[in-house]
């Protein structure tokens, strides 16, 4: 029968079974050159001099093989307080025949009592290899020069492919140990991030100083340093007792990040092919450190998008809609920000007296400290207008309570407008770079008489300059960012044409206002709009990277004659 082929993909899928086995090999291959190993049993030594029980290891599966006389649990103790990797063994003859000799040998110490003891000294153990298993990732983590995350699958992971790495190199050029060492941030000390066939507590140790490591300077410079016999070159320290080594660098010349090391417990020396292997071991080590500072990177600024597309939609909500705040009066407008959030804002209400109140501005600084600036100050005008306070006091309390401020640049841009709907009557206050108009078909008169930013420096003194909007005349008020630096006349083709079919290259303050003059039969909102549709088809070069706002109030009372 022909063999049929699967139509779909075959996606190798690791084996856990294998992996497991390789981590348990890893394991093996640090136990058995470690010193904790030696540490524990000097503890069980002593436990057995001071009780006179002898302590063997427990055999996996112990549970279900036969017990021995001498293995037998105790009926007094609870199987959950009995050791998990010890059990006690008897170290009186069991012959039946005692002599004198015997007798110092005779346990003094009850079983249970015994049993208790070495219960506690198993917890002791179980918590430093906790401890130890922990200092591991965190030097892992810190490998890859990011903070600590809360992901400790992520941080075992990277852990564990450090090690693999220096595991599978050891092997293929017969070391006994490998151990890598990274730069700190001065690079004057090397600090011992990942190693195998080391005690785990040297993860533990202060980083090495730089100076006088001969072997690691060389390797920094982009050399692979052979250490035939490290007994007899004494100029060429080692970090660790060992007979011969070979060091290679982790990074470039240019852009060193620091030295794997290799050990074997033989004088002996190294082939170009060991070499090239180790050379290759250390680019994937950098491999590795850079792809989780990207993956870190790439997790982080997702996390910053979020937070300022949440900051975006807040700071929008603080923005007036279109309701309508007088039915003789059309009050329109927008704020551009160059990012998610930025120092642009604009609000109008109408206040206790029955005022209309207009703001719009922008602070010195763009993005999230322009944000801030922003939002501190139009809280204050919400605050003081609801408290029926005139432009110049509210200008005044702003600039007092932002110069206040300490280590940051509070100044900002900003117009105040309060106009009466009864008679058409206001008065503004503007500082910085703020230019309002009135338009009509008679042409354009500038009101306000902008001086320094608000913020800019303590006791500013400001001024309001009176006017009246009379029906059917526009007053148009906008910060400077929109504006074209070049005074190019921008108008192209006939001035009989419609204004919303004139392409426009530049925007300087003649054609704006001009364009607003020709709309002035329109409503507010169709003039701002086509002019916030207009601005992207201006020289960006000149424009760009400036937070902008406008505002349109339109007299819409009939006039009587």
């Amino acid at each position: 029968m022909k063999r049929r082929y699967p139509s779909h993909l075959r996606i190798h899928v690791e084996d856990t079974a294998i992996n497991n086995a390789a981590s348990s090999a890893r394991n093996r291959f640090n136990g058995l050159s470690g010193l904790e190993h030696d540490e524990i049993r000097a503890v069980l030594k002593s436990f057995s001099a001071a009780t006179n029980w002898a302590v063997c290891d427990r055999p996996k599966q112990a549970e279900s093989r036969s017990q021995t006389r001498t293995d037998v649990p105790s009926p007094h103790l609870p199987q959950s307080k009995m050791s998990r990797r010890w059990r006690l063994v008897e170290t009186t003859v069991q012959d039946g025949i005692a002599d004198l000799a015997d007798l110092g040998f005779t346990s003094s110490v009850p079983m249970d009592s015994a049993q208790e003891l070495l219960v506690a000294i198993e917890r002791l153990v179980d918590r430093l290899d906790m401890a130890e298993e922990t200092v591991r990732r965190q030097e892992a983590e810190l490998a890859t020069s990011v903070g600590l995350t809360n992901n400790s699958d992520r941080q075992r992971e990277t852990a564990d492919r450090l090690e693999s790495i220096l595991d599978s190199v050891s092997r293929a050029i017969g070391a006994v140990a490998g151990a890598i060492y990274l730069l700190d941030d001065e690079t004057s000390s090397l600090k011992l991030r990942s190693s195998i066939g080391l005690p785990k507590s040297r993860l533990t140790c202060p980083p090495r100083d730089l100076r006088g490591s001969l072997a690691d300077l060389e390797a920094l410079l982009g050399n692979a340093v052979l250490l035939n016999d490290i007994e007899l070159m004494r100029d060429w320290p080692s970090p660790e007792p060992f007979a011969s080594a070979l060091v290679v660098p982790i990074g470039s010349s240019t852009m060193p990040h620091g030295t794997m090391w290799f050990w074997s417990e033989n004088t002996r020396s190294y082939s170009p092919t060991e070499v090239e292997v180790a050379n290759l071991a250390a680019g994937r080590v950098m491999s590795e450190i850079e792809q989780s500072i990207l993956g870190q990177e790439v997790h982080q600024s997702r996390v910053i998008q979020k937070q300022f597309d949440t900051a975006s939609v807040t700071q929008a909500s603080l923005l007036p809609n279109s309701q309508i705040l007088n039915r003789d009066f059309d009050v329109n407008g927008w704020t551009f920000q160059n990012g998610s959030i930025g120092g642009g804002f604009h609000h109008w209400d109408v206040n206790q007296q029955e005022m209309m109140t207009i703001a719009m501005g922008n602070a010195s600084q763009q993005g999230p400290d322009g944000a801030i600036v922003a939002t501190g100050i139009q809280s204050i005008i919400r605050t003081q207008w609801q408290g029926n306070s005139n432009p110049v006091a509210i200008m005044q309390t702003i600039n007092d309570t932002m110069w206040g401020l300490q280590e940051a640049d509070w100044s900002a841009s900003l117009g105040l407008i309060q106009i009466n709907p009864a008679t058409g009557y206001g008065s503004i206050c503007s500082a910085g770079d703020i230019q309002s108009f009135i338009i009509s078909h008679r042409g354009f008169r500038p009101i306000g008489t902008p001086g320094l930013r608000v913020a800019a420096q303590p006791d500013t003194l400001f001024s309001s300059n009176r006017f009246n909007l009379q029906p059917g005349e526009i007053l148009l008020s906008f910060t400077s960012g929109i504006l074209s630096k070049s005074t190019e006349q921008v108008l192209s083709g006939r001035r009989n044409k419609s204004p919303r079919t004139v392409s426009y290259a530049t925007l300087d303050q003649n054609s704006l206002l001009q364009i607003v003059r020709e709309m002035s039969e329109e409503k507010a909102s169709d003039i701002a709009g086509f002019l916030a549709r207009t601005l992207p088809t201006f020289d960006r070069s000149s424009s760009d990277g400036v937070d902008r706002s406008l505002v349109v109030v339109k007299n819409i009372r009939k006039s009587h004659k």
